[in-house]
């Protein structure tokens, strides 16, 4: 986790419109008729529907409304980046409802508690691979591996841990929003040139992320619920009720993840 900011609410990346779009225009419209009265920010209605829209659908259908003028828009910059803010056009009193929005938005964006967010998380998945048996042999910012350097880019990946002398490079994402796709695809050609096994933990991504994992012969292993550190109890549970967004503050990753990505090494390290 090199980047702790991309936490924070990216700019949509512009695609070519997807036929998805009229079911999710259909599906987030529904959102704010059974909740009129309620102010959300885009990446709060792109993980409410993620499993079964993709996040750029969601946020395409959400432009679309506002657009036609079926839901308000109005956009502001909380510490210093862009959010979209929306709510249903019957709710008269809605700007002051996103300002208080505002406000839970710029402690949980708030730079030093991102930070803590990222640290955590490795912490925790650190914890998990070495209880399956998956040792670390390097940690941070890593670029090189067996005499090989990678000089394409200024990128690097979080770890680099070894089971049955095979060696993954390991990135870890504990983020609401995606790996940007760039970064995603710069990371599996940095895993093939320095001859690691590409091994993704992250929150969440689409399925078309995880066929390119899974096309250079990696896994991606998905936990949903963003990690956040402990002794943060009210602000998880404001999180939790105010925004409805995925969160939890375990004690330490459950066991089931590394059994999931154990049985996978198990069934492909013949392969390698």
């Amino acid at each position: 986790m090199s980047d702790y900011d991309e936490y924070r609410e990216p700019e949509p990346e512009e695609r070519p419109r997807d036929t998805q779009v009229d079911a999710a225009i259909m599906a987030v419209f529904k959102i704010f008729e059974n909740e009129p009265s309620r102010v959300f920010y885009s990446t709060q209605i792109e993980t409410i529907l993620e499993r079964t829209y993709f996040h750029w659908i969601t946020n395409k259908a959400l432009s679309e409304l506002a657009a036609a003028g079926k839901v308000q828009k109005v956009s502001s910059v909380v510490v210093g980046n862009r959010v979209n803010f929306y709510s249903h056009t019957k709710n008269r009193y809605w700007r002051r409802d996103a300002n208080k929005l505002q406000t839970l938005l710029e402690k949980i964006f708030d730079p030093d508690f991102t930070r803590a967010i990222g640290q955590h998380a490795e912490l925790q998945c650190d914890s998990l691979l070495a209880r399956s048996g998956f040792m670390p042999e390097r940690q941070k910012n890593i670029n090189a591996w067996n005499g090989i350097t990678w000089t394409r880019t200024k990128h690097n990946l979080d770890r680099i841990v070894t089971k049955d002398d095979i060696a993954y490079g390991v990135e870890i994402k504990n983020t609401q929003n995606y790996i940007p796709k760039a970064e995603l695809e710069i990371k599996l050609d940095l895993c093939r040139d320095l001859r690691l096994v590409p091994l993704f933990i992250m929150r969440f991504a689409p399925k078309s992320y995880m066929h390119q994992i899974n096309q250079r012969r990696g896994f991606g292993l998905l936990y949903e619920k963003q990690i956040y550190p402990l002794g943060h109890s009210q602000l998880l549970r404001e999180v939790q009720q105010e925004l409805g967004l995925k969160v939890q503050a375990p004690f330490e990753l459950e066991q089931g993840f590394g059994e999931r990505l154990s049985s996978w090494h198990e069934k492909t390290k013949h392969k390698r």
